[in-house]
């Protein structure tokens, strides 16, 4: 993903979690906001508490892909933050790409 779409500045985390809604299911939460122009940007975030930074940064790989995938079918009007649920057993690829999917689309359906 190009770095003109990604979320990158604290303060863009910050705006979304102070004034965004969000949707979840059991492995994954999406926050959203709308933003001022039709160019969504996402960004990505994994707890200390997901565990060491191998374990975060395989999941955010793995966010980063998914979201690559579905980039063209994001509402436009929107900026996201991806969230992995905490859980013992990690997500599989599969089962987050199935989840972004359904949270997405149910963002779409809401607005």
């Amino acid at each position: 993903m190009e770095k003109q779409f990604r979320l990158r500045k604290n303060y863009q985390f910050n705006y979304l979690y102070k004034n965004g809604k969000s949707v979840n299911d059991e492995n994954l939460v999406v926050i959203f906001c709308k933003n001022k122009n039709d160019k969504p940007k996402v960004g990505f975030s994994v707890s200390k508490k997901y565990g060491k930074a191998v374990r975060r940064n395989k999941v955010r790989r793995r966010l980063r892909e998914i979201v690559n995938q579905l980039y063209p079918e994001l509402d436009k009007r929107y900026n996201y933050v991806f969230l992995p649920r905490i859980k013992q057993n990690e997500a599989t690829f599969s089962q987050l790409k199935e989840s972004a999917q359904k949270l997405t689309f149910s963002i779409k359906g809401k607005s």
